[in-house]
């Protein structure tokens, strides 16, 4: 079943990926550094919101076993109603935000942008349905096709109204959002009834509860560095940070948050379970650690050729963001099999103590860099996820009686073996090739031959070989892992 859900779940975040990545290039030579600052503000404010439009009950309902329509139904409208609030809330504060950030045009999308709150309200307990019934099929669908949609609604504004401004990242988000309600309704094969009294969602709210209080001290972390970009040096600036952020973000939230849907249900499964439980994670962490840092490494080094042939030289300031971002994503996605160990084991109140001391931490290396404008708060953020890359493997093992140490010198091991030489095999390829296309080949091949000789001398990268072909057929022949 965890075989079946990655097959399904990796092929829709491929279509992702790739939607993505052609909306951030077509929007980008579409739309100035300006428009992307000012709704990147507006979107960072939006993100805490969610997480009170949400609280955590999306989790909860995905990984209860058992959950009455009565429950469900209750759910249903406590975030429905939560999502209206926000509305208003958000609606009335659109000049208060325009005042701070000194910047006329955030009033209006902020009014803009406030029905998000009521769409994925209602969307949010139809998208926990599928995700609990294991119907990770329906999800890679809810997930995969909006965004789409939701590009396409971006590009046709623009040649609509002839307005290459923010209104027209603003329509993507609205039919984004109202694209993903739509089509959740139906595949989520449920309609709630009134809510009720006798249905109690007392434990589930206790769960969330926890596991909101870990989201809402990881939002600081998110977004203070938009923020204070925004606020010190001004919407081109953020601008700057924000592509280079989605971009860093792009494998995170294409790969690994949705493997967290497919492993936490299952990992919730089998938590009692030692040696099934640690073998997930393995598993785990193989495709959404080690890989996703093996990709990191890759960006880091052919930055220069990427970003220039892509998005063309006027985004050039982008490149030493990303990379001063990128060696933090490495260690996000190495850490991201705590996340899920917390949430498998039940331990919400655990993480959000742990939250409470590792995010400020993070959040103060960020704050040191702002000086150095973008730059230097890309660099604070890697050196604050690698910090707590450390620290949270000590303090999951510790209050889950995990047994974590192998996991955290497997990850270790796969920076210096890949991640590192990786990158600098990219770096001299830019130093050294000219021309974008031939730099990108010959780093490429260069990376392809260097894993070819550290497979036939290394104990560890043979490993690592056999263990990715083993779950890849197990996905591919959707066995059981």
């Amino acid at each position: 079943m965890a075989a079946r859900g990655a097959s399904f779940t990796i092929a829709g975040q491929l279509i992702r990926v790739v939607t993505m990545l052609l909306g951030t290039v077509v929007l980008a030579r579409l739309l100035a550094p300006e428009a992307f600052g000012l709704v990147a503000v507006v979107l960072s404010l939006v993100a805490f919101g969610e997480l009170v439009r949400d609280f955590g009950l999306s989790t909860a309902a995905a990984r209860a076993e058992k959950l009455t329509r009565g429950q469900q139904s209750n759910l249903f409208w406590i975030n429905t109603a939560i999502g209206v609030v926000l509305t208003v809330i958000a609606y009335a504060c659109g000049p208060f935000v325009a005042d701070v950030f000194g910047q006329e045009e955030l009033s209006e999308i902020v009014r803009w942008t406030a029905p998000l709150f009521i769409a994925n309200g209602l969307a949010t307990q139809f998208r926990a349905e599928i995700n609990r019934k294991l119907n990770f099929k329906g999800l890679a669908v809810v997930d995969t096709l909006p965004p789409i949609l939701g590009l396409v609604s971006a590009v046709g504004f623009i040649f609509a109204f002839s307005q290459a401004n923010y209104w027209a990242l603003v329509a993507q988000q609205l039919a984004t959002s109202m694209f993903g309600l739509l089509l959740a309704v139906p595949l989520a094969g449920w309609i709630p009834g009134l809510p009720s009294r006798r249905a109690s969602v007392r434990n589930l709210l206790s769960f969330s509860a926890g596991l909101f209080g870990t989201q809402s001290v990881a939002y600081l972390a998110r977004n203070i560095d938009n923020l204070a970009i925004s606020y010190f040096w001004g919407p081109a600036s953020l601008g700057i940070y924000s592509r280079a952020y989605q971009l860093l973000m792009a494998p995170i939230n294409q790969i690994s948050a949705p493997l967290t849907r497919v492993t936490v249900p299952i990992l919730t499964r089998v938590a009692d379970q030692r040696g099934r439980f640690m073998s997930y994670l393995e598993a785990g962490q193989l495709v959404g650690g080690i890989g996703i840092g093996l990709l990191y490494g890759v960006l880091f080094g052919l930055a220069e050729p990427v970003v220039l042939l892509v998005f063309g030289e006027p985004w050039a300031p982008i490149i030493p963001v990303f990379q001063g971002l990128a060696v933090g994503g490495v260690f996000r996605a190495l850490n991201q099999v705590t996340f899920w160990v917390f949430l498998a084991k039940g331990a919400t109140g655990s993480q959000f103590k742990f939250y409470l001391v590792s995010q400020p931490l993070i959040v103060a290396c960020m704050i040191a860099g702002i000086p150095w404008g973008a730059l230097g708060v890309a660099v604070g953020h890697s050196v604050g996820y690698a910090l707590n890359w450390t620290i949270s493997f000590w303090w999951c093992g510790r209050v889950t009686d995990t047994p974590m140490a192998a996991l955290y010198w497997a990850g270790v091991k796969s920076i210096f073996a890949f991640s590192v030489p990786i990158a600098a095999i990219g770096l001299a390829a830019s130093w050294l090739v000219p021309g974008h296309l031939a730099c990108i080949g010959v780093g490429a091949v260069a990376i392809c031959v260097y894993l070819g000789l550290l497979w036939c001398i290394s104990d560890y990268a043979k490993g690592v070989a056999a263990h990715t072909i083993y779950v890849l057929r197990k996905v591919r022949t959707r066995g059981a892992v």
